[in-house]
């Protein structure tokens, strides 16, 4: 066999290979078992920057965007002005976003809400109580303990019964966002 042909067989070889890898990486990757759809979402208490407590049963009524989030988070980051211009077009009936971050630190969550809420976005945010970000303050967070997040971001929809209409993970999901409040009678664009 020539040289040329070795070569070929062996990138042929190895690409075959690695896709082999790749597929099984892919499928040892776990799964996201959100809260289930019609399930009543777990009800938590939060806290705003300046320290006051929000529970989520404060909305009750309304129809809830719970948004998982971390300073930290790129693609967290990446999908804000997506869920902000989603925001701005149904603010205004009976909707409001509530913007949770975890797994994260309280100084910097309140250095990055002062330089981004009310000129970026106008949605509300609050802190989980579990500070910092390693296994135990995971394990301990309302993102894992009530809602089992895997990832963020993560988002879910809560209904004005305070049930789960459904949920998102990773960023680039507006038209699933789009889908799932069109399912609530609530209408608006994917930007």
């Amino acid at each position: 066999m020539s040289l040329t042909r070795c070569l070929v067989a062996s990138v042929i070889g190895l690409g075959l290979c690695m896709t082999a890898c790749a597929q099984q990486q892919v499928q040892a990757r776990p799964s996201f078992q959100s809260v289930a759809v019609g399930q009543k979402a777990p009800d938590f208490d939060a806290y705003t920057t300046s320290g006051k407590k929000v529970l989520l049963s404060d909305y009750k009524g309304k129809v809830v965007i719970l948004d998982f989030w971390a300073t930290w988070c790129g693609p967290c980051q990446v999908s804000m002005p997506g869920l902000e211009k989603i925001y701005s077009q149904i603010k205004g009936k009976n909707v409001v976003v509530l913007s949770l971050n975890t797994w994260d630190d309280k100084a910097a969550f309140k250095d990055w809400v002062q330089l981004n809420s009310g000129t970026k976005y106008h949605f509300d945010f609050v802190r989980d109580p579990a500070e910092g970000d390693h296994a135990g303050i995971r394990k301990a967070s309302i993102a894992k303990r009530l809602y089992k997040v895997i990832g963020i971001p993560t988002m879910y929809v809560i209904d004005k019964q305070g049930n789960i209409a459904g949920s998102l993970i990773g960023s680039g999901n507006e038209a699933k966002l789009v889908e799932i409040l069109s399912k609530l009678g609530i209408s608006a664009t994917v930007p």
